[in-house]
């Protein structure tokens, strides 16, 4: 089984950690560790994937490191990959999405579509007009976040 020294801990492929006294260090999620003489919490599985990975960036925490199998507790270096945090909790994969990606596109959709079909005739008239308070009831969320879906803000 192959092994790595960094920063004075012992990391083993199949995941074990062994600290600076010589004991396997128990699994949590987070480890404190002791980095050049400082004490940080790291999580279990970034130090095993920057053992085996040294050209991984372990201060850029844009990137995550997540489990193929969904299993936190099996952090063998196979197991291990790393992926863009913000990817993954974009959209209506954010759990605290309010709108479907088929939606933002639908309000896109209605919102240019008046837009053209309204730019000569009854310009000025509001009552003609889908603004982004209409959305925004029609959809049961505020008229910034219709505007920043507009915008290409959020949801581009």
């Amino acid at each position: 089984m192959k092994k790595i020294k960094l920063y004075g801990y012992e990391i083993y492929e199949d995941g074990t950690i062994i600290s600076l006294s010589g004991k396997p260090m128990a699994y949590s999620k987070t480890i404190d560790l002791t980095i050049n003489g400082k004490s940080r919490s790291v999580s279990y599985a970034r130090i095993i994937y920057y053992a085996f990975h040294p050209d991984f960036d372990f201060n850029n925490h844009s990137y995550t490191v997540k489990h193929k199998d969904k299993n936190i507790k099996n952090n063998h270096i196979d197991n291990l990959y790393i992926t863009n945090e913000k990817i993954h909790l974009r959209g209506e994969n954010n759990k605290k999405s309010k709108l479907t990606d088929k939606e933002a596109e639908e309000i896109r959709r209605i919102y240019f579509k008046d837009k053209i079909e309204n730019s000569d005739k009854n310009k000025n008239n509001p009552f003609k007009k889908v603004s982004y308070r209409k959305l925004a009831e029609k959809y049961g969320v505020s008229h910034n976040l219709i505007k920043n879906i507009i915008k290409g803000i959020t949801r581009n």
